[in-house]
């Protein structure tokens, strides 16, 4: 036997062997790092995203001293404006242009626009239009209804509400904007046949919802009716017959409201 042989021989057998192992190892650490730093990345994105939603999470309209609070997150934009039916949807309604003059915002350090507007009891569409371009709903309100065919945000105005400063009306809203002219208005007779009720009542738009304002007239027919001077411009209504919220059956035009039923609408022309 010869050791040094045996010994040369064991020492040459094992190298590759040692260089296998390695190069086996090297291919089982590749994939590991990959998926590790594919997991980072994406662990880093959620948390971004996660971030985001919690600094965008504002609060839905309700009620301040100075009116309903308006919030709106839109770190990029120049300009953000408050449209709604309260305030001529920023002078489009009718078929007019919009006006970056009605209802804008004002941004804080974090770039969340605000507006408060002192709306009196009722309810109220609305969405934000950014840049003059695009019309957005409020991401922080679940609450919607539709006009037109076009779903907006929808803020309810609680009866009892209280500001520091007094209500604007809808007339009152359109007349400082220059958008709507001032008297622009028309009378309108409602009617309903229901001669089993004992009351009835409308209320709409153009009463801030008032279920217990407008009180109608029975006449020997049984057909209960009312005139009322009213804005000219769309405006949506219901009739309150014996405290129950109806629909004027009388009118096929109709938007769907926020409780799964619908408002019937007329459109107020002079």
């Amino acid at each position: 036997m010869n050791p040094r042989k045996n010994h040369a021989s064991d020492t040459h057998g094992d190298r590759p062997d040692c260089a296998g192992r390695r190069s086996r190892q090297a291919k089982a650490v590749a994939p590991a790092v990959v998926w590790v730093a594919v997991l980072s990345a994406v662990l880093w994105l959620a948390g971004c995203t996660v971030m985001r939603a919690v600094r965008t999470r504002l609060p839905k309209p309700g009620p301040t001293p100075q009116g309903v609070l308006f919030q709106y997150d839109a770190q990029a934009a120049t300009q953000v404006n408050l449209a709604g039916n309260f305030n001529n949807w920023g002078g489009t309604q009718g078929g007019g242009r919009f006006d970056p003059g009605i209802d804008p915002m004002a941004s804080d350090e974090r770039g969340v626009w605000k507006i408060s507007v002192p709306l009196p009891p009722g309810r109220y569409q609305y969405k934000f239009v950014i840049d003059q371009v695009r019309w957005e709903k409020d991401p922080n309100n679940p609450d919607v209804a539709q006009e037109g065919g076009f779903e907006n945000s929808l803020v309810i105005v609680p009866e009892g509400v209280k500001y520091d400063v007094p209500f604007i009306s809808l007339t009152t809203a359109l007349e400082a904007t220059g958008r709507s002219p001032a008297g622009r208005k028309a009378e309108v007779e409602f009617s309903l046949d229901a001669p089993e009720a004992k009351s009835v009542f409308v209320a709409g738009t153009f009463n801030n919802w008032a279920a217990d304002k407008d009180r109608l007239k029975k006449d020997a027919t049984g057909v209960w009716r009312i005139r009322l001077s009213v804005s000219v411009g769309k405006q949506e209504y219901k009739f309150v017959v014996d405290g129950q919220w109806k629909e004027d059956p009388a009118n096929p035009n109709k938007v769907a409201d926020a409780y799964g039923g619908s408002n019937s609408v007329i459109e107020v022309s002079e």
